[in-house]
């Protein structure tokens, strides 16, 4: 997957769009000016297939920058949040692997609504943005209620664990949860299986190395004189000799002597 992808940023890297989560999160700034000037303008800007085959195409893109924030406190925070999110991820992957998994996740949305009548809606597309963050610096602290400092893989935990509830438990909407999650799945998945399996590796080589220890209390020299091995004193050295016996450094010279004399 990793040559698969090295070889499209080669050839179309050049294309990618630098700070994209951080373009989106100002686009969508100005689109809540916007609709604070006006609010019927909202009703023009989310998905509707029947209205894009009737020639609202811009509605394949609009719905991306609706804002989520009715509170402009809540804005300025979560523009602050896509912001760094924005500097994490182009620093992490690089521009081109950012576009990717955005436009990615925008088409599998545009997808699942097209087909499925998945309801495809900003607030998923930034989850995701925030799920791939936490992946990446699942140590990051973030001020929980501006308090109390929390890592970032918990919070990520929360909201998929979220995800996986709302779609076990909520039919109609688990086609809306899958098609906004996919671009996750597809960056993240593959990755976690080769760790696992990278672990029960490791797992299985330990077991068969802990296996193959000698019993405790085994030791592999014993001295045929005063009958010290390698346990009683691990300094000592041991000799096989001409007799076929082994001896420690402390006998040896002893029977050096014996024989000599």
């Amino acid at each position: 997957m990793n040559s698969f992808l090295n070889s499209l940023e080669n050839r179309f890297g050049r294309f990618a769009i630098p700070g994209l989560v951080a373009i989106l999160a100002i686009i969508q700034v100005g689109v809540w000016v916007l609709l604070r000037l006006s609010p019927d303008f909202r009703t023009t800007l989310f998905l509707h297939r029947a209205l894009v085959e009737h020639g609202e195409v811009w509605r394949l893109i609009t719905w991306v920058f609706v804002p989520q924030w009715e509170s402009p406190i809540w804005l300025f925070f979560g523009v602050m949040l896509m912001l760094m999110f924005s500097s994490v991820l182009d620093h992490a992957w690089g521009a081109f692997r950012v576009n990717l998994y955005i436009f990615s996740g925008i088409l599998f949305m545009i997808l699942g609504h097209w087909f499925f009548g998945a309801v495809p809606e900003g607030l998923t597309l930034y989850a995701s943005i925030f799920l791939a963050f936490c992946v990446i610096v699942p140590d990051f602290e973030l001020n929980l209620f501006f308090i109390l400092p929390v890592k970032v893989k918990y919070l990520g935990m929360i909201t998929g664990g979220m995800a996986l509830l709302a779609f076990i438990g909520t039919p109609e909407a688990r086609s809306t949860i899958f098609f906004s999650h996919l671009n996750f799945l597809l960056a993240f998945v593959p990755g976690f299986i080769r760790w696992m399996k990278q672990r029960g590796t490791v797992v299985q080589r330990r077991a068969r190395f802990d296996s193959a220890k000698p019993p405790e209390g085994t030791f592999f020299h014993k001295c045929a004189n005063c009958g010290k091995t390698d346990l009683d004193d691990p300094k000592l050295d041991f000799r096989v000799t001409t007799d076929g016996e082994e001896y420690c450094t402390v006998c040896r010279p002893r029977k050096d002597l014996v024989e000599k004399s």
